[in-house]
């Protein structure tokens, strides 16, 4: 006999704003049902103005979480502690977050926060512990003017279909393809389109904290004048700090040592030098794990990567990459060690192998932002292949930082050839940087860039190419003869330029305004 059918169910809001007073009363009554910590919300109310004195009007935006049909958060969890549910509601599973903060760089909607308490991830759930009574969740329950209607849009005679079915209904974001199931009713655009508006002029009862968002706000103020002001909004944080940049020239460093180092590794009277990239790399890789575990908020937890994996998650993907490749350099020093290492085809797959393994470890993290559909920045098209060039860059530049106290590095080959062709790659695409946005996010895109090239993080970027540019000139400083130590200061200067890029590259994807 075949199994009961189960008509399929999408539970979602109708928010009228029409009927919406603005009183806040759905965020106390969700604080109390869901015991949210202070400083953190699951729904909130965001007041923005239009007009000029004296005819200035104010409007409401009730903001919370999508219940996206395809929602990034899902997939780019690595544990699978977020998950969407046969009612469509998607919810989080404590007992599975490790508090890596990823769903919050997924999020277009700003609706995820790490409790403090317990060190993961929560949101809104719909009320999920009551709508499986039959309740309907805390928000709509308590809202004076019933402008919150919840309801299943996969039901055709429920109320939220209807008023979909009648037209004239907004959704947040449909352009990032997540499919939200929080439509509006009679919103100002501005509530619900972030870039619509500007919050550089404070708030009506406080000021705003000082930070990269409002800098960025400050910024855009002064590049052009919004069509609204926000006057009262919820603060949200910037969860990937120091430790994700740091972590991406870590990386970078230990899969480009490989890549800098093919052509010493491909002859047999070399293996000395092999000892060395395979010390190095373990090195940095160990640098880059301890980075990205004591970046998580519950680091005791980060074996579920491996014990409940999300293959969706490029956090999974590139975790294998990070193991393969470090099985693969204790392999190549453990044999370069024993003189063992063997020569002919078997030397050339052994070190093809390495070789993409290193470039899947370096390029996977481009992959990974991708599925950041809150940080339109890091969804820059071909960062797979930049992330790639940055490891060559990287590991060459560490191997010439090396190269006059180690006789072995100084005798690899093409080391100087290998960054400078890398360092010029790596350039090409910062300098075409405006041009790589993300289809059907240009907007946003665009903004953060400038934020890069002009903006708050000007000086990162800067600094960054300053330093490239003086290092193309060091770098080849050894073919006149001259020396190793030009070059020596050039891998040096690269590494700190490398830095510089990377930190504001992840701090001004995170200050654009996404909700």
């Amino acid at each position: 006999m075949g199994g009961v059918y189960l008509p399929p169910v999408q539970l979602g809001f109708v928010i009228d704003h029409s009927r919406c007073i603005g009183c806040h009363a759905c965020t106390v009554a969700c604080k109390s049902e869901n015991e949210v910590p202070l400083g953190s919300f699951r729904t909130w109310v965001k007041y923005t103005e239009t007009g000029e004195f004296p005819a200035v009007k104010r409007h409401f935006a009730v903001l919370r979480c999508n219940q996206c049909t395809a929602a990034p958060c899902v997939t780019i969890c690595p544990t699978s502690a977020l998950e969407k549910r046969a009612d469509g509601i998607v919810d989080v599973t404590r007992d599975h977050c490790i508090g890596c903060k990823s769903c919050m760089q997924g999020c277009p909607y700003d609706a995820l926060y790490i409790n403090p308490g317990s060190g993961t991830a929560e949101k809104c759930h719909f009320c999920a512990h009551r709508t499986e009574m039959g309740l309907a969740p805390a928000c709509a329950i308590v809202c004076p003017t019933e402008a919150i209607i919840p309801g299943d849009f996969d039901d055709p005679e429920s109320v939220v279909s209807r008023l979909r079915a009648d037209g004239g209904l907004e959704a947040r974001k449909l352009e990032a393809g997540t499919g939200p199931n929080v439509l509006y009713k009679e919103a100002e655009p501005a509530g619900l389109k972030p870039l619509e508006t500007s919050a550089a002029g404070g708030y009506l009862w406080s000021n705003r904290l000082p930070g990269p968002e409002l800098d960025a706000e400050v910024f855009r103020s002064m590049e052009e004048r919004a069509r609204a002001r926000t006057t009262y909004d919820v603060e949200h944080q910037n969860w990937w700090g120091w430790r994700v940049s740091a972590y991406l020239v870590t990386k970078a460093v230990s899969a480009g040592v490989v890549l800098a180092a093919v052509p010493t590794m491909l002859r047999s009277a070399s293996d000395e030098a092999g000892v060395y990239v395979g010390a190095i790399g373990i090195l940095f890789l160990l640098i880059t794990t301890a980075l990205l575990v004591f970046d998580l908020k519950r680091p005791e937890r980060f074996w579920l990567i491996l014990r409940r994996p999300n293959w969706d998650s490029w956090l999974v993907k590139g975790t294998v990459f990070l193991m393969a490749h470090g099985f693969l350099l204790a392999l190549w020093a453990g044999l370069a060690a024993a003189d063992s290492v063997p020569d002919g085809a078997l030397r050339w797959l052994l070190v093809a192998v390495m070789a993409v393994v290193a470039a899947g470890s370096a390029a996977y993290t481009g992959f990974l932002f991708a599925q950041a559909k809150g940080r339109v920045l890091w969804m820059q098209r071909g960062l797979w292949l930049h992330l790639i060039a940055r490891a060559a860059v990287a590991g060459a530049a560490f191997l010439l930082l090396l190269r006059p106290f180690v006789a072995a590095i100084g005798e690899m080959t093409g080391l100087q050839l290998i960054g400078w062709n890398a360092l010029l790659v790596h350039l090409l695409f910062t300098a075409c940087g405006g041009l790589l946005a993300p289809r059907n996010r240009e907007e946003e895109y665009h903004l953060a860039h400038k934020l890069l090239a002009r903006g708050p993080f000007a000086r990162h970027h800067r600094q960054g190419l300053l330093l490239s540019g003086t290092a193309m000139v060091l770098i080849v400083a050894p073919v006149a003869n001259v020396g190793p130590w030009p070059a020596a200061l050039g891998g040096a200067l690269v590494l700190l330029a490398l830095w510089r890029g990377e930190d504001g590259f992840v701090r001004a994807g995170q200050a654009v305004p996404i909700s």
